[in-house]
């Protein structure tokens, strides 16, 4: 009994290493299904922490900007660089949004207008990244696991835009009094990204629906929405 306890003990203190190790990497994320979401639809929330080294982190190369006062052309320059430097052809910025934490790139297709992949430039240190989330797990032409798809080179979605739209409103209708999602969506390959709105039209954030399943995933990782171009 003694060994046993002994065994316990042991294996806790392990675990427990483990994870705080997980931790301080910012790799550990949590997951959450909050009651009314559609279907199997979960709201994941995936903490930014350190992942420049797991997504291929892009320094923007020049040490002369200013990140915390960085501009939109400055932005479009530096992704333009890693769009050519990643090899990706064919590909353009949509639009930029600037937050609290980060810029946001979304990137299309020149010809098809489907969306590559959304990108973060992250203000503390310049650094371009793939963004966590759905543009990870979901994309299955540019994700993760776009190699696993037979699907990744079309678009068969279940779920169209307007029932997209339909699905994050319901969902946004049990988190939030004064968000609603916006009136168009970006298609991806495998779900759709949507800007959210408060009563008064002004953006807010973005939520992602997966075109499959209806899953809804809320990007928590923007902060407060400051501004925006379109290209």
């Amino acid at each position: 009994m003694k060994n046993i306890k002994k065994f316990l003990i042991a294996s806790i203190v392990l675990i427990t290493i483990g994870v705080v190790g997980l931790i301080s990497e910012g790799i550990v994320f949590s997951l959450s299904s909050p009651a009314g979401t559609f279907g199997t639809g979960t709201n994941y929330t995936f903490g930014p922490g350190n992942m420049m080294g797991m997504m291929g982190g892009f320094n923007s190369g020049n040490q002369n900007i200013d990140v915390q006062n960085i501009s939109f052309d400055q932005v479009k320059s530096a992704v333009e660089k890693y769009l050519n430097d990643t090899g990706l052809q064919n590909v353009k910025i949509k639009e930029i949004m600037e937050f609290s934490n980060n810029f946001y790139i979304e990137t299309v297709e020149e010809d098809a207008g489907f969306g590559v992949l959304e990108l973060l430039l992250d203000k503390t240190n310049g650094a371009i990244f793939p963004e966590y989330g759905p543009n990870m797990m979901w994309n299955q032409k540019y994700g993760m696991h776009s190699g696993f798809s037979g699907n990744q080179n079309e678009n068969n979605m279940t779920i169209d835009e307007e029932k997209a739209i339909e699905i994050a409103n319901s969902y946004l209708a049990k988190i939030s009094q004064n968000e609603f999602a916006g009136d168009e969506g970006q298609k991806f390959y495998g779900y759709y990204t949507i800007d959210t709105v408060n009563s008064d039209g002004a953006v807010v954030g973005m939520l992602s629906v997966n075109g499959f399943s209806g899953q809804v995933w809320y990007h928590s990782w923007h902060g407060t929405f400051i501004g925006m171009e379109e290209y």
